[in-house]
């Protein structure tokens, strides 16, 4: 049998990505010879493709959402806060972009949307699967098969124009190392974290959403607002705590706020690191205000902590967005969170997603592959018997309905909108200048080429984002960082 060389220049790119992404490729790729010598990179056309939410199309856009909740090395349960809503929202927008004639006239957009469970690693296991095409679409005459035959692609993967996602900043950081390799445009609609505002190492990354140091500022804001200036600070590990807290801490020096106690919960936190947290800064018996900056899963985690311990409103907690308007941290801690000021950053629902969304059932969603599970979750149900529910959850009917409110809505769907809407936009006026004329697309945006399409259309896009609010993505943070001086 024939194998296949990669050329030097794609060898060379293909050894970057694995010195960024410190995984394992053996699930997509087999190799022979050494690399001291001419080696030889195969597809592996039998690996088992990964679980993704789809949608066919002419450009395929890629999507990375934590549908599941982060385990200690695995995935744990559904992510009934931001998991699967914030999914569908992503399809919803591509299905209404699909439906306007103006938009990419004769071009369909499809998705392939994967789950990153809030993990890093996993998350980069799943992107691997958006740079499959990027090695099916080299010029294969650059390309030599050792007998001398035309080298063919066992497999021909479909590439992405562009990635909607991450959600956690630690997952789009890692992410947006492997995207730029290969030229694809990232939009993030939730990552937060002030490090990704460095384009000399995150070129290719953007984002609808305001760095973590407006944050800071708004937190200092709040403690002056009310005369503190005694107070301790909890933050997650990882870029989006670690970032978040020293903005905070160094904008609070600036205004003559102590920090009585500082602790950083790791990674892998459980039930005694939220005690030991708890009991230090219940240690500090002056400093009742305590500024968190954690992931979801740690707010729940230290109000749990604090539960246990009777602590019905001891603390004034004031924390970021990751807390929020979410139910999740305060359900069965009421008494904890008493008193409790949380940032949330301001979005508009949108009222026929939200009619979309409550009319979806597991009989017609097949798109995507974890709805049944966030309806069995949702309505304590089971769909069928086998279901991995337990058998004592009575048998779903399909009909079931979520009875919310409009503002109930998931508080990311907005950034997510107008992500997906960014990008189509970009693609549109690209089409337009490179394909005139032309329903569909030519052979000019096939493959598409993603240098072209981030810094002549994406970086200069502007349109009407959800909110009624004109939008620029290049200048998206120098606005935000305006607007907050003005509030």
């Amino acid at each position: 049998m024939a194998s296949l060389m990669l050329p030097p220049k794609g060898l060379a790119l293909f050894l970057t990505a694995l010195q960024v992404l410190h995984v394992t490729l053996s699930s997509s790729f087999r190799t022979s010879g050494g690399l001291g010598g001419a080696a030889r990179y195969m597809w592996n056309s039998s690996a088992a493709p990964s679980k993704s939410a789809f949608i066919d199309g002419d450009v395929i856009l890629g999507g990375l959402f934590p549908v599941h909740h982060m385990g200690e090395s695995s995935c744990s349960g559904i992510n009934l806060d931001r998991g699967v809503e914030r999914l569908e929202a992503m399809l919803f927008t591509i299905d209404e972009i699909n439906r306007n004639s103006s938009i990419l006239p004769g071009v369909k957009l499809g998705a392939t949307i994967f789950d990153t469970c809030g993990l890093t690693t996993y998350a980069l296991e799943q992107s691997l699967e958006f740079i499959r095409g990027s090695f099916t679409t080299l010029d294969t005459t650059e390309f030599v098969c050792s007998d001398g035959s035309t080298a063919q692609a066992r497999k021909v993967g479909k590439s992405v124009a562009g990635v909607i996602g991450g959600s956690y900043s630690s997952v789009s950081i890692q992410v947006a190392n492997l995207l730029r390799l290969f030229k694809l445009p990232q939009i993030s609609y939730a990552s937060t974290s002030a490090s990704l505002s460095d384009k000399n190492r995150y070129d290719y990354f953007v984002r609808t959403v305001p760095p973590d140091i407006l944050q800071a500022k708004a937190l200092v804001d709040i403690v002056q607002a009310f005369n503190w200036t005694y107070v301790s600070t909890i933050h997650s590990e990882g870029e989006y705590g670690k970032s978040g807290i020293d903005y905070f801490k160094q904008e609070a020096r600036a205004k003559n706020i102590c920090i009585a106690a500082s602790v950083e919960l790791s990674e892998k936190a459980s039930d005694v690191s939220y005690d030991n947290a708890i009991a230090e800064i219940l240690s500090k018996s002056d400093a009742r205000v305590v500024i968190i900056f954690v992931k979801t899963e740690d707010a729940m985690g230290l109000l749990d902590a604090a539960t246990r311990r009777n602590l019905s409103g001891h603390f004034i907690f004031v924390a970021s967005d990751a807390w929020g308007n979410r139910i999740a941290p305060v359900q069965n801690n009421q008494l904890a969170a008493q008193g409790a000021i949380t940032l949330e950053l301001q979005s508009t629902p949108i009222a026929k997603f939200e009619d979309y969304f409550l009319k979806l059932n597991p009989r017609e969603n097949r798109r995507n592959p974890w709805f049944i599970e966030y309806f069995e979750e949702v309505h304590k149900c089971r769909w069928h018997e086998n279901s991995a529910k337990q058998p004592k959850d009575k048998l779903c009917t399909g009909y079931e309905k979520q009875n919310r409110k409009l503002e109930s809505q998931e508080s990311k769907v907005q950034f997510i909108y107008d992500a997906v809407y960014a990008l189509a936009l970009a693609l549109d006026r690209m089409h337009r200048d490179v394909c005139p004329g032309v329903r569909g697309l030519c052979a000019k945006m096939n493959p598409i080429d993603g240098e072209r399409l981030l810094k002549d259309y994406l970086l200069n896009i502007s349109f009407d984002g959800e909110l009624s609010q004109f939008l620029t993505l290049a200048h998206c943070e120098e606005f935000l960082n305006q607007l907050f001086k003005q509030c």
